[in-house]
């Protein structure tokens, strides 16, 4: 189950970020750059509650930063929902039967 992805904004430079990211491939870390001295790092967790989720967030990503000895500065965090597949989730057409071999 996929629960709540979590966007932490992170003052550090890039390759400090870089080299926290890589500790968490199990969070499936995206990096968007917004200036030279912040980051937002998209992070999934298994949490369906958004608080939760945040708060485990910022403790791994905090941890990673101090095994590879890496200082940086959580700025804020936000959590959003998990994705929904919508195609998971269609209704027949009229004349359009689902086809039985998907």
């Amino acid at each position: 189950m996929i629960g709540y992805r979590v966007g932490i904004e992170i003052g550090a430079p890039r390759h400090a970020v870089t080299a926290v990211m890589a500790t968490l491939p199990w969070m499936s870390p995206e990096q968007i750059v917004l200036d030279d001295d912040r980051c937002l790092v998209m992070v999934t967790t298994s949490f369906a509650e958004p608080d939760a989720a945040c708060a485990y967030a910022v403790r791994r990503v905090s941890k990673s930063a101090s095994e590879v000895g890496v200082s940086l500065g959580i700025l804020s965090t936000e959590s959003f929902p998990p994705f929904v597949d919508v195609r998971e989730h269609r209704s027949p057409v009229a004349g359009h039967e689902p086809d039985a071999r998907a």
